[in-house]
Order: structure tokens, then sequence, then C-alpha cells
């Protein structure tokens, strides 16, 4: 029997991944017994300068697989991300199906126009270099994931992909809704229940859902995010208001107060190993 971990948003680049919690993960990843780790995306903004080595320190304990986020494609140019797409994995009865998804706005209702603006001007991907346009290349994704449930069992299939496949996971915060257009597409969902998959692990959104059904397709997700967000920080400002003085809600400025406190350090390395055990979907296959 193997078991599979899949993870996403580890964001170790812009959460300071450094020896105590990569130490953590692999004492994680021993405890739980472990043997394949799938990362959905989003795991640093410098691929090759942050990601491949520490993918090659994680690999020495654990097979190691992954699919990009958009993180992860800042400086890849679409070749180099094409050939990081759609990868299949052998898992005893079952298989992995891994790839990145992408985005067709349809999870707005907002013109087009202003969306794109909005992309321009405010959304992380505006520093990518790809050579069509969004709903160009959600199509032909969709195409290629179509292509391989015609010739795989759907109902074997574990897959992990970076974007949101479908609307109920959406933004729901006045502030937020606009970005929904950057999600991903609800066609993801749609050839998915069409084809009958059993289990789709994603990401993204920095937001837990853990494990929900829609129309026979169990929908897993649990990001692990920014350490701001992270329960483990939240938790933290909860049972230490003093160091909240003015009561802020605000993620960053509440990080920011906590961040190099002593108090806060031991309490995250205490917590740290639930932190990111709670952020593991695991199979038993």
């Amino acid at each position: 029997m193997t078991k599979l971990a899949v993870m996403s948003d580890l964001h170790i680049d812009l959460n300071h991944f450094d020896s105590l919690e990569q130490q953590s993960l692999l004492k994680t990843l021993k405890e739980q017994g472990i043997d394949h780790l799938h990362l959905a995306g989003d795991i640093s903004n410098h691929h090759k300068e942050i990601s491949l080595p520490f993918f090659e320190q994680v690999s020495k304990q654990v097979k190691l697989t992954y699919n990009l986020g958009n993180h992860d494609m800042l400086n890849l140019s679409d070749s180099e991300i094409e050939a990081l797409d759609f990868q299949i994995y052998n898992l005893g009865e079952r298989q992995l199906l891994a790839f990145h998804g992408w985005y067709d706005y349809s999870f707005s209702d907002e013109p087009l126009d202003k969306i794109r603006k909005r992309k321009k001007n405010f959304w992380f991907d505006r520093r990518l270099k790809r050579i069509d346009d969004d709903p160009m290349i959600t199509n032909q994704i969709l195409d290629k994931l179509e292509n391989r449930l015609k010739l795989l069992d759907p109902q074997k299939l574990i897959i992990a992909m970076h974007f949101v496949p479908h609307q109920d996971f959406t933004m729901t915060h006045e502030r937020f809704i606009p970005f929904n257009a950057f999600l991903g597409s609800q066609k993801f969902h749609q050839l998915f229940a069409q084809y009958g998959v059993r289990d789709v692990v994603f990401g993204h959104a920095h937001r837990s859902y853990g494990d929900l059904t829609i129309d026979g397709v169990r929908y897993h997700s649990r990001p692990l995010g920014y350490i701001r967000e992270w329960d483990l920080s939240i938790n933290f400002v909860a049972e230490h208001p003093e160091l909240n003085p003015s009561g802020t809600w605000n993620l960053s400025k509440r990080y920011n107060l906590i961040k190099n406190t002593p108090e806060y350090q031991a309490y995250k390395e205490a917590h740290l190993q639930s932190e990111l055990l709670n952020s593991m979907t695991i199979f038993k296959v």
C-alpha cells in the first residue's frame, strides 16, 4: 500500500521555509508514513532557483512530484510550462493525473475589458509572459484533459491541479469577488462530472474547504497559504490580544505585530507540524 499526500500553496520563499519548516515537513511525512508527496502548485516564485533545490532535499526521504501554479510559472516559457503539464503516476490500483489548470474569467460577471484592466494593474499573473490569452489557454488545457480522460479510467484517478474547478469554491467577500475571474473555470468540473472522476485536489484560493462532494466528484482543498493566514498565526493572536492593541483584523498587520516576538516563534515551532498535517490530503492506495 502507498500513502500519497497532496499539498498546495506552500510558497516556500514568501513563507521563509528554512530548516525548521523543512525538517517539520519531513518529520510529519515520516510520522504519517507518507511514501509519495505531490505539490499541487504555488511552491515558490522562483522555480529553478528555489523550488528545484527544495525538491532535491525532500525527495531524499519520499517520492516527490508536482504541478505548477501561477506563481511557479514566473520566468518560465510556455514550452517549459507545457513540458511539466499532464503527468501521470501509477499508484497501485489507482493513478495520479497532475496538471496545472488555468482560468477563463467564467467565475466573473464583469465586462471583459474591466477584467483585463484589473489583471494588468493588480494580479500577479501580469508578470507572466504567456503567448495566448487566458480563455484560449484554458480551452487548450480542457481539450488535453478530455483526451486524457478518454484514454484513462477516470474512476481510478486521483487528479491534482492548482486552479479552482467549481464556482462553489470562489471568493464571497465583496473586496475579493472581482478576483474570481482569475481563479479557474467551471468547465473543469463539467468534465470531471461527465467522465465520473472520483477525487480532485486543488488549491490556489488559499481557503480550506476540506472534502466536499459535488455531482459525484469529491473535491479536496487544504491549501497551506501565506503564513499570515495560517491557523497557528490567527490562533496565537487570539490567545495574545495584548500584542494586537488596536484589535485589527487585517491579517498582514496582525502578523507583522507578532512575527518577531519570542512567544510567537516558540508557538510556531510547537504547532507547525499540526499546521502542515492539516494542509495535507492523504490517500491510501
